[in-house]
């Protein structure tokens, strides 16, 4: 048995989900790319492929692609799930990949395993204190959120913590659950069905990442009236707006997203630091249990 279907059989969870249409469902070990539209495609990958920036040992959801070129840099991809406990963050160092539905429309399944979490190392090999690091990264968080005027200074402090051999990296930790991902792939979107019940007792928060490349998704635009270019965007700011919609800087190319309900909380954020962050992304903050589903939407004007 393959090392992350044990995880999936020890944490109780059993096998997979069962297709409607179970002959056409496999184990995929290679990438998997659907056509979406125009000159676009979607990707996922079996394991944390393509390896970028930070993130690299971490699973990616859905990787956006346009003429063949992979657009996500530093970005988690589409549909990823991050569990917030009270000692830790969990995120999905390993996952299972799995065609439910060769379609049309081709359904993908990514069964994320919450089995990793975030370590800052010092040049050597040492590791610095989770008592001394967690305050000051709390201090730096609330600052970096609630003064948007001091960002372009603090991505700078960010770049000097690379330089003075302060590192960010990714161990694996006991699981604290699964969580199964369906992706539809269809021409111009994707939806995207996450199962929830998988996720451990404990867990805060449930965040559904949709991330892909800094460098092309530089504006961000509601029907709030918002219109914000690169740093304006912010980092983790509250949207207002029933959605929002992520562009390259000329509206070319785009993606967006509406609240899957009235009461759902989304967040818009980018961040760009060179040699180690390049994200652009709209998160979705959800309590743990029962399922959530929402849509992609593509836009490309050639």
């Amino acid at each position: 048995m393959d090392p992350e279907c044990k995880i999936l059989n020890n944490l109780g969870f059993g096998s997979i989900a069962v297709s409607t249409k179970p002959q056409a469902q496999h184990r995929l070990h290679e990438p998997c790319t659907q056509p979406a539209g125009w000159d676009l495609e979607l990707r996922a990958y079996p394991d944390a492929r393509p390896g970028n920036l930070e993130i690299a040992s971490l699973q990616k959801g859905l990787v956006l692609v346009r003429s063949g070129a992979e657009l996500v840099e530093e970005g988690a991809g589409f549909g990823v799930p991050v569990a917030r406990f009270r000692d830790k963050t969990f995120f999905s160092g390993s996952a299972i990949l799995t065609l439910l539905e060769e379609g049309p429309p081709p359904v993908i399944q990514k069964s994320y395993v919450l089995d990793t979490v975030s370590v800052r190392s010092l040049r050597g090999g040492g590791r610095v204190s989770d008592a001394l690091y967690h305050p000051l990264h709390r201090a730096f968080t609330w600052a970096y959120l609630s003064r948007p005027g001091i960002r372009r200074l603090l991505n700078r402090v960010i770049e000097a913590r690379k330089a003075a051999g302060v590192t960010t990296g990714y161990v694996r930790a006991a699981p604290r659950g699964a969580v199964d991902v369906r992706y539809t792939i269809r021409e111009g979107l994707a939806e995207v069905e996450a199962d929830l019940d998988r996720v451990s007792a404990g867990c805060m928060e449930l965040v559904m990442l949709n991330e892909q490349g800094a460098s092309t998704f530089r504006r961000y635009r509601d029907d709030g009236g918002l219109n914000l270019l690169d740093d304006a965007m912010g980092a983790w700011d509250r949207i207002e707006a029933p959605g929002g919609t992520l562009s390259d800087a000329e509206g070319k190319l785009w993606f967006s997203i509406d609240k899957p309900g009235a009461s759902q909380v989304m967040f818009r954020g980018r961040e760009r630091a060179s040699g180690r962050l390049s994200w652009a992304g709209i998160a979705l903050s959800l309590k743990p249990g029962g399922s959530v589903r929402y849509v992609i939407r593509l836009g490309r004007a050639l």
